[in-house]
């Protein structure tokens, strides 16, 4: 009638063409983590690092990795770097979802007091307990670390690496003689207690360790490495970079990667070996198909 074509039923009960809501991405921190005991008898590493979350616009997103080294010439290693991972944690927890918390204040207050109480333990033939220490709080992509020992903290971006805290060994009281005149390079690598602890937690009174005050600025793709030195001692720097940087080692496989390859090429001494990793990266929120 009047020229028109009567419309189709049938076509009138189709639905719309189904549409796709546009793909986006969203910040997110990765941890991962590996350990191993190696060669020795026990394991006096210890380790934690809060799940992976993905960043909200509209509150502080807060997580933990801490790296524990028990020093094994010390009678029970292992229960102090439990203890130290175990307090905190703790610490932590309490403050995570605090609308302000000054991250070096909470730092410097829990290494004194994980030193304390770890220094009270029973005394065995006079020598105590004690452990090293590395953590970092990421909040949002702010970056926070302290350190107390030889336990290292690196950052990898950009297919570079370098080592942002130092080993608090008596290789610092030798630096500072050489710099003074006092003793010839070859006499200090002469010295046989290089390597030996002048901080560490347990000692009672510690007071060098290295916290950042101002935080570090993390980019997408930065990686940040916490290990004890069953890793540093055993791989050189270039090959932890080669394996960290290597992008056909999936980075969910990298933590594993770094332990592999220190027990493999140590395989009859291998001190416990742990590695905890932070990766800040985009996050790619798939498709999802909707009606309208």
């Amino acid at each position: 009638m009047f020229g028109r074509k009567k419309p189709d039923r049938n076509s009138m009960l189709q639905p719309e063409p189904e549409r796709k809501r546009p793909e986006r991405k969203v910040p997110e921190l990765t941890t991962l983590v590996r350990t191993a005991t190696g060669n020795r008898k026990y394991q006096q590493d210890a380790v934690y690092v809060s799940p992976g979350k993905i960043l909200a616009a509209n509150k502080t997103t807060r997580i933990l990795a801490v790296v524990c080294d028990g020093m094994g010439g010390m009678a029970d290693g292992g229960r102090a770097s439990q203890t130290a991972i175990q307090m905190m944690v703790q610490g932590f927890q309490r403050v995570e979802k605090s609308a302000q918390l000054d991250i070096p204040a909470f730092f410097r207050q829990g290494i004194r007091a994980i030193d304390q109480v770890i220094y009270q333990f029973p005394k065995e033939n006079g020598r105590g307990s004690g452990t090293t220490m590395a953590a970092c709080i990421a909040e949002d992509n702010k970056l926070y670390w302290a350190s107390v020992g030889d336990s290292r903290i690196y950052i990898i971006r950009g297919g570079q690496m370098w080592q942002v805290t130092k080993d608090h060994n008596y290789r610092l009281v030798l630096e500072k003689m050489i710099a003074n005149g006092r003793m010839t390079r070859e006499e200090a690598e002469a010295q046989r207690q290089k390597e030996a602890l002048i901080s560490f937690l347990g000692m009672g009174n510690v007071n060098l360790m290295d916290i950042n005050t101002a935080p570090f600025m993390m980019e997408y793709g930065d990686t940040i490495m916490l290990c004890s030195d069953g890793i540093t001692k055993t791989l050189p720097d270039a090959q932890i970079k080669r394996i960290l940087t290597d992008d056909a080692v999936r980075p969910e496989q990298k933590a594993e990667a770094l332990v592999e390859a220190a027990t493999h090429i140590n395989s009859y001494s291998q001190d416990n070996t742990t590695v905890a990793l932070i990766h800040f990266h985009e996050k790619e929120i798939k498709s999802i198909e909707r009606r309208f």
